[in-house]
């Protein structure tokens, strides 16, 4: 029997204190589920967010974070199909990449095109889908001008590009010299945030605050105010004369029916092959050197995501 590892948390707390790594061998395989070898998963912040203990009224303790990654599928139990051995796939649903081993549902097995590299295919679900999504929700059209809070970010310059693709005009909102630095090169207009805004037919809002209350008086009477993050810890009080909808893609992913998600999954990749939703890498680490791995992720001059290999 092989043995791994896996980091858990057994108590909620700064992740660099409470993530303890632990030998992991082979989990048996119930009927119904598929075990899949994981090959990289990625560190994001909604991964650590639930080890501080934010949403410890729905996180059972212990628990391997970890909402995204790709792997293997090595055994299957009962009731599901052989033919699923040996497939690369993408194990969705539910926390746990962050180790060697994940039992995940068949249900919950993306497949991963094999044009698709391990890097990119670990980093798919999260950031990609909730953009694709996001933009198919506001709809954009073409000459709109979409307001983009956090633009810097990687999931804002994926935004940017999608809206662009759709004929739209994507005003990227900024906090710093870096961010505006990044996004010389991407299709947008790139304004400070504090300075005034123009007239937009939407915005897409990961900040709330005071930069989400400017974004949506920007935006005409009745046009939609996505709002999907909080990264000023701010509540946004108002939404002026916008539409307010708050996005959340668990809610979404699980709402719908597995046929529609893996098309929509269909068409990340297509994203991904075309440019408009690559993650950069900046480094990947054993999963043995997860806190050098966590404290690179949290470095503010990061430029790529930071993969944990177990």
């Amino acid at each position: 029997m092989r043995h791994m590892v896996r980091l858990v948390a057994d108590r909620f707390g700064d992740p660099r204190q409470v993530l303890v790594l632990e030998p992991l061998e082979q989990p048996a395989v119930a009927a119904g589920s598929a075990l899949v070898r994981i090959h990289a998963t990625p560190i994001n912040p909604s991964d650590l967010i639930p080890v501080t203990g934010a949403y410890r009224h729905r996180t059972a303790l212990p628990f391997v974070p970890g909402f995204e990654g790709v792997g293997i599928v090595t055994d299957v139990g009962q009731g599901v199909e052989p033919d699923l051995i040996g497939r690369r796939v993408l194990p969705l649903g539910s926390a746990g990449c962050w180790q060697g081993w994940k039992v995940s549902q068949p249900q919950w097995c993306v497949p991963v095109p094999d044009d698709i590299s391990d890097d990119q295919a670990a980093t798919a679900y999260i950031n990609p889908l909730t953009a694709l999504l996001m933009v198919e929700t506001i709809a954009p059209r073409t000459g709109d001008l979409i307001g983009i809070t956090a633009a810097g970010s990687a999931i804002g310059r994926m935004l940017i590009r999608m809206i662009a693709a759709c004929g739209a005009h994507p005003v990227a909102i900024v906090r710093s010299q870096r961010a505006h630095d990044l996004l010389r090169q991407e299709p947008v207009e790139i304004i400070r945030d504090g300075a005034p805004l123009p007239a937009l037919s939407a915005g897409l809002d990961a900040v709330g605050g005071a930069s989400g209350m400017r974004l949506a008086q920007a935006i005409g009477a009745g046009g939609l105010l996505l709002h999907y993050g909080l990264l000023s810890g701010q509540p946004l009080l108002d939404a002026a004369r916008a539409k307010l909808v708050l996005f959340r893609l668990r809610d979404r992913v699980h709402a719908m029916p597995r046929a529609a998600f893996f098309a929509v999954m269909a068409r990340v990749f297509d994203e991904i092959r075309a440019g408009r939703a690559v993650c950069g890498i900046e480094a990947a680490y054993p999963l043995g050197a997860y806190r050098d791995a966590l404290d690179h992720a949290s470095h503010a001059s990061r430029h790529g995501k930071i993969l944990l290999r177990p």
